[in-house]
């Protein structure tokens, strides 16, 4: 996520309204946080919340090897079980909160970036 951030950073300032800016005589702090960061953070929102939605969906390996009680644990119980409602309801959820995030990921993307804020 480091990296990602640092490219979408390092992107944004190769731009043409950063060297305006710079041209004006801003400070670099001012710069970046000011006109880089708003237009470099859309990416960075869209792969944090990928990973956050990855890491809720893979649950269910971390919980089958651990032995930890949950969703993942119910899933792979009724499974074995051949228990099809619950695990229809369990893969529903799990989709439901992959479908979540990522639909929040791209509203957040909407938010954060001013050129999708402010169509022409």
């Amino acid at each position: 996520m480091m990296r990602m951030t640092r490219a979408a950073i390092l992107n944004v300032m190769s731009s043409a309204y950063i060297e305006t800016a710079e041209l004006k005589g801003l400070s670099p702090f001012k710069i970046i946080f000011r006109h880089a960061f708003p237009n470099a953070i859309s990416p960075i929102i869209t792969v944090v919340v990928l990973n956050l939605a990855y890491l809720v969906v893979g649950v269910v390996v971390v919980e089958i090897i651990f032995v930890y009680p949950g969703m993942g644990q119910l899933l792979v119980d009724h499974v074995t079980k051949r228990d099809v409602p619950v695990v229809q309801a369990a893969g529903l959820i799990f989709a439901a909160i992959y479908i979540l995030l990522n639909m929040f990921a791209d509203i957040m993307s909407i938010i954060a970036n001013p050129r999708l804020r402010h169509p022409k």
